[in-house]
């Protein structure tokens, strides 16, 4: 039985790609959501992966195709600490895709 109180969990689709990171060198693998590509204008589209320690990002470029054309690196990142980004990133890591 289902309780009123349930969380209502939205399956996302997604299309999963992967590329190099040139910092770390790891294969990361990645997914970017359809409603997200839906919405594109213009490609290649870019899209940002954070990981590794120290963080650093792989911001991957996707062409229409939904292959990644090219790659470029950050080390430098801040993440804003106030209430709203702190909380769509703990929505976003809690459901990645």
């Amino acid at each position: 039985m289902i309780s009123d109180m349930a969380v209502n969990h939205t399956l996302k689709t997604h299309v999963r790609l992967a590329t190099k990171c040139p910092i770390c060198g790891q294969e990361i693998q990645f997914g970017v959501e359809r409603p997200l590509i839906n919405r594109v204008r213009n490609f290649p589209f870019p899209h940002i992966v954070i990981h590794g320690t120290p963080l650093h990002a792989v911001i991957a470029y996707i062409d229409a195709e939904m292959q990644v054309r090219a790659v470029e690196c950050s080390e430098s990142l801040e993440i804003l600490r106030e209430g709203a980004t702190f909380n769509q990133i703990l929505q976003k890591w809690s459901n990645p895709f």
